[in-house]
């Protein structure tokens, strides 16, 4: 008995073909559905960057910011131990490889924060103290000074402008 062929089986098959690296036939798929190969190539490459926390290419301090995004969108804790312990280095070798790149772990997580900050009040209805909340801050007052300095703008305020 042969697959029924669904969106989802072809999505599947573009995703199995993508990764073992024929790309000849997740063109013709691709095709056949009417997408754009080359999105494709793009976002798988994204969600595996995204997913793994790094690419080798990619330079350490970009590797540590992938890990605090995806841990911090998933509510686990972004601390220097276990974004070193994903990255199979000791907390100190990682401080040593970062401050090589002139960028320090704390600074990593304040970008972090605020991209995901930025993200959730353009996107969402939630109130500041909510989004707060989420973001780990424990008083909403802690939010608003550091999102002031990042952005310049109250957040109330920032969201009122881009909603």
């Amino acid at each position: 008995m042969y697959a029924q062929s669904t969106p989802f089986n072809s999505l599947k098959t573009i995703l199995n073909s993508a990764l073992n690296g024929n790309k000849d036939h997740v063109e013709a798929v691709c095709q056949r559905m009417g997408i754009n190969p080359n999105e494709v190539f793009d976002s798988i490459c994204q969600a595996m960057e995204y997913g793994t926390g790094y690419l080798q290419t990619q330079p350490l301090a970009g590797q540590a910011r992938a890990i605090v995004l995806r841990r911090l969108d998933q509510q686990q804790t972004a601390q220097i131990e276990d974004v070193a312990d994903e990255l199979g280095l000791s907390v100190r070798s990682l401080q040593r490889r970062l401050q090589a790149e002139n960028v320090n772990f704390r600074e990593i997580i304040d970008l972090a924060r605020r991209d995901i900050a930025l993200r959730l009040i353009r996107t969402t209805q939630h109130n500041i103290n909510e989004i707060a909340c989420v973001m780990g801050y424990d008083e909403p007052s802690s939010f608003r000074r550091a999102f002031k300095k990042w952005t310049g703008h109250n957040p109330k305020a920032y969201q009122l402008a881009t909603c």
